[in-house]
């Protein structure tokens, strides 16, 4: 009698499931970012990389608690 062959799924540990959980909710932030700021803020898309934007973003929302 043969013996019938099963697949044998592969599963991530909870650490892997993390980390590609993690990746990609990074590039769902990134893509927002970038999509946000040219077309909605009418700016250059890849002016959300420059660490001056952030700060500036930082300080308008800090202000605004005040």
């Amino acid at each position: 009698m043969a013996k019938k062959r099963t697949k044998k799924m592969t599963r991530l540990t909870p650490m892997g499931r993390f980390v590609v959980g993690s990746f990609f909710l990074w590039v769902i932030a990134t893509a927002g970012a970038l999509v946000g700021y040219s077309l909605i803020g009418n700016g250059h898309p890849l002016e959300v990389f420059n660490p001056k934007t952030w700060i500036h973003l930082a300080e308008v929302l800090y202000n605004s608690l005040k």
